[in-house]
């Protein structure tokens, strides 16, 4: 019976067979079985290493197609990169526009009372508290008094608002938002009991500051005096509150119409000897090295000279010149600057615009720069006669420079200092043209031991070294840094244009059936 039940296993079929017969079938059904199941797992194996060895190459396509999308999202671009224009810039562009639901500017009369504002610093340090001032004016519901400029800092500048932007433009394009007003009626002023209050805001105070700790003061007195306004407002405000930093900084602050027209003349002038030009903006003065603290080789002459500049901040700490250097806090010199370009592919026939101040070491310290490129040229050089009436104003000839350096074609840094920052945020919003800031904690030990290899191996490190430091879109992220140097808020994605295969096209619509 077991034979029988055996047998009926095999082959499905019962009758009865001699044992022996039974044996040699079996075995031979054993050894017929163990070969299809050999042949059929060699099969599947091969069938798997052809499946692995495609999936492989099918995961590396995917995967380089995915890396390759992620840079060009990520990084912006990869070497070799068109240097002197963002691929993308045509993808955005500026949007401050008023909200429809914005509520109309409060009336003079009808105001929480005046605000006056002292600003402090430079031109373009000047510039952020100006902008700031209109914002915090409209948090209050206050009238603004045309903001007071720093006559005392180090630049020694007299100019005051009307002499250096367009003082009735800057009142007129912001009514809607703000009420603005040259000076506190003489009848307002014989009304008060006691002369405006004056206040210092801690730097970087939210709207809830304003509201809390200067309102009640206003409200009560009738106008307050903010001093030493630059930065005196948070980077992180309500998107509409940001877009009104961007109408005052981007189309109130227009420059009066001689300085316009003296930098325009001039951006001619250097468009005539060249279709395109790198504006560079050397903060390379004395007293900038001296705050910074940091130290260039010139032995004790140097370290003499610096550390008496650096008296006139009394509450400076002392700061180790090494430590500063390789944190990537100290600007780069003139002929590092010049390095970074040339690593980055500006060639030798390149024309350059340089603006700055008192370049500390003089000539000397700027002839490795024009030695990279000779095609050297600052305001100096280009207008001649045309600068003498703005020769005594400090804050007029920077205004100059702001003209040449934002009508560029591409702008660097060796700092990332006021002005650098301000350009930075106005070329973005104008379509990312390229703004090249250098990554001076790479580039510092880079430029250490750049001889001790080949020029094609520094350019390759350099170009690395700057990825994300270009001005490409997608370096700038919202609540990333400065807002003036970021304005996130105020830079939107064109909808006309879509990016298919790195080519902007126009999307065709879809027809309807």
């Amino acid at each position: 019976m077991a034979l029988q039940l055996g047998f009926q296993g095999l082959r499905g079929v019962s009758f009865l067979v001699p044992k022996k017969w039974f044996r040699i079938t079996w075995i031979c059904q054993r050894k017929r079985a163990i070969s299809r199941s050999v042949l059929c797992g060699l099969m599947l194996f091969s069938l798997g290493l052809v499946s692995l060895f495609t999936g492989q190459i099918a995961a590396d396509l995917e995967w380089s197609q995915i890396r390759g999308r992620w840079e060009t999202k990520r990084v912006g671009y990869s070497f070799p990169v068109n240097i002197w224009k963002s691929e993308f810039a045509n993808l955005y562009y500026g949007c401050s526009e008023r909200s429809p639901h914005s509520s109309a500017a409060v009336h003079e009369s009808g105001s929480n009372g005046y605000l006056l504002i002292a600003t402090s610093g430079g031109l373009n340090q000047q510039r952020t508290g100006i902008t700031d001032a209109v914002v915090v004016a409209r948090i209050l519901n206050a009238t603004l008094v045309v903001p007071q400029l720093d006559h005392h800092s180090f630049w020694k500048d007299d100019s005051e608002f009307e002499n250096i932007f367009d003082i009735d433009w800057f009142i007129s394009s912001l009514s809607k938002d703000v009420t603005i007003v040259k000076r506190i009626p003489d009848k307002i002023m014989r009304s008060m009991e006691k002369p405006p209050y004056t206040m210092r805001p801690p730097r970087k105070s939210t709207p809830e500051y304003y509201l809390d700790q200067v309102l009640p003061i206003l409200l009560r007195r009738r106008a307050v005096q903010l001093t030493k306004f630059d930065y005196r407002l948070t980077n992180n405000l309500d998107d509409e509150l940001q877009k009104l930093r961007c109408r005052v900084n981007y189309h109130a602050l227009k420059f009066t119409e001689p300085i316009q027209l003296l930098g325009q003349k001039l951006v001619k002038r250097m468009r005539t000897m060249s279709s395109r030009y790198i504006a560079i903006h050397l903060r390379f003065e004395p007293d900038m090295l001296a705050f910074s603290g940091c130290y260039y080789g010139g032995g004790e002459k140097e370290r003499h000279e610096l550390r008496e500049i650096r008296k006139r901040w009394t509450t400076l700490p002392d700061l180790s010149a090494e430590e500063e250097q390789s944190r990537g806090k100290c600007p780069l010199t003139p002929h590092e600057v010049g390095l970074m370009l040339r690593a980055l592919g500006f060639v030798n026939k390149t024309y350059i615009y340089v603006a700055s101040g008192e370049i500390y070491g003089g000539e000397e310290t700027l002839q490795p720069l024009k030695d990279l490129f000779p095609n050297f040229y600052t305001k100096e050089m280009l207008a001649r006669e045309d600068l003498k009436p703005f020769l005594p104003f400090s804050s007029q000839l920077a205004a100059i420079d702001y003209i040449i350096c934002d009508e560029s074609d591409v702008f660097a840094t060796n700092n990332n200092g006021n002005m650098a920052k301000i350009l930075a945020g106005h070329r973005r919003y104008i379509g990312y043209k390229r703004t090249i800031r250098p990554n001076a904690k790479k580039l510092t030990s880079l430029f250490k031991v750049r001889n001790q290899m080949a020029w094609k191996v520094f350019s390759r490190k350099v170009k690395l070294a700057q990825r994300g430091f270009m001005g490409e879109p997608d370096e700038m992220r919202p609540g990333r840094g400065d807002f003036h140097e970021f304005p996130s808020s105020c830079i939107c994605q064109n909808p006309d244009l879509i990016e298919i295969g790195g080519t902007l096209v126009k999307p065709q619509p879809t027809e309807t059936i």
